[in-house]
């Protein structure tokens, strides 16, 4: 285990996503430099102008397909380390492999490359879910790190092949890195990418947006699970880059469990016009049925919550406000 710490070079693959420019941010802000990998170098022009004030600290690589074989080959020479964001989440999927195969594919191509050309890589970390790390269950439940979503498991294993962990475990004997999972519920919080119409916000702050629009009603509101904000996620992939004593580990990164009827009380709270009410406090006496420890995230990476759910819907409304979403336009 090792730390490595600025001006240290990092990798963030899909470096135009929701999460990874967050990341991107982070990473350079704290002294590293980073190279992203795209897609499309057009289309993420973005990125450029966002961090030109970092001059050479920040460069773009293109990688078309991150799921064929040898795709990060160029990528990962001479970096230090690789935070490995790139990984689809939406709800436009009509069958579990459009998820799960790019999923499994992307990540075992970049392992693969940086077995073969990593030289220099001490340390991997790789974007997980809290959701790795849970199983239904109808009775509340606390899980942890030493938690596996069996189910989920299977179902890449069934693919062909194992990745993060489980590919670290069968190949101890040729790498000279260790793997960090980072391990985060629903991502929310303004975003940083151009996002112009509501069609391009991301997956999870879109779930903020139709709640605050009155796309939840009834019954729909009582559902429950658990957050965190982006700017977290971010600095937990940072921290776990420096602290060495992170290697080799899964670590939770949660805020809190929350009802989307919470999101309209908070709304509420805030005086925000135009929001719908639907049954305010009807959440105060149900049992939360999924909640997850923080232990390893405040010890191994100092990272306490401090944003509250208040704070992160004046956020979002104050981000949505910004771009003329319709309903919050200004």
């Amino acid at each position: 285990m090792v730390a490595i710490s600025p001006p240290a070079k990092v990798l963030v693959t899909g470096a135009n996503g929701y999460l990874a420019v967050w990341v991107v941010k982070k990473y350079l802000e704290a002294g590293y430099s980073v190279r992203g990998t795209v897609r499309s170098l057009d289309k993420s022009a973005f990125l450029n102008d966002k961090f030109a004030h970092y001059g050479d600290r920040f460069e773009l690589v293109a990688i078309e397909d991150i799921t064929k074989d040898g795709a990060f080959d160029e990528a990962v020479r001479g970096v230090d380390a690789i935070a490995h964001t790139a990984s689809p989440f939406h709800y436009k999927a009509t069958h579990p492999d459009e998820l799960i195969i790019p999923a499994v594919r992307g990540t075992t191509s970049i392992l693969n490359s940086v077995l073969k050309h990593g030289s220099t890589i001490k340390r991997f970390i790789l974007t997980s879910s809290a959701v790795a790390a849970l199983e239904q269950s109808p009775t509340p439940r606390v899980f942890n790190e030493t938690d596996w979503n069996n189910a989920a498991v299977e179902a890449v294993n069934a693919k062909g092949s194992a990745a993060g962990p489980f590919f670290v475990s069968a190949h101890k004997s040729e790498i000279s890195w260790d793997l960090v999972a980072i391990n985060p519920p629903y991502i929310f919080g303004p975003s940083l990418t151009p996002a112009p119409t509501i069609d391009d916000i991301n997956t999870s702050q879109r779930e903020i947006y139709d709640t605050l629009s009155g796309a939840r009603t009834g019954g729909q509101l009582q559902n429950q699970s658990n957050w965190v904000h982006v700017a977290v996620v971010a600095e937990a992939h940072v921290r776990a880059t420096h602290a060495a004593p992170a290697g080799g580990e899964r670590i939770i990164v949660i805020s809190g469990l929350f009802f989307y009827q919470d999101i309209l009380d908070a709304a509420a709270d805030l005086g925000i016009q135009n929001a719908p009410r639907g049954e305010p406090g009807s959440t105060k006496d149900i049992p939360g049925l999924i909640k997850f420890e923080t232990t390893k995230a405040e010890e191994l990476l100092g990272l306490t919550q401090v944003t509250s759910l208040k704070d992160l819907v004046r956020e979002s409304v104050e981000d949505f406000r910004a771009r003329g979403y319709p309903g919050f336009s200004t």
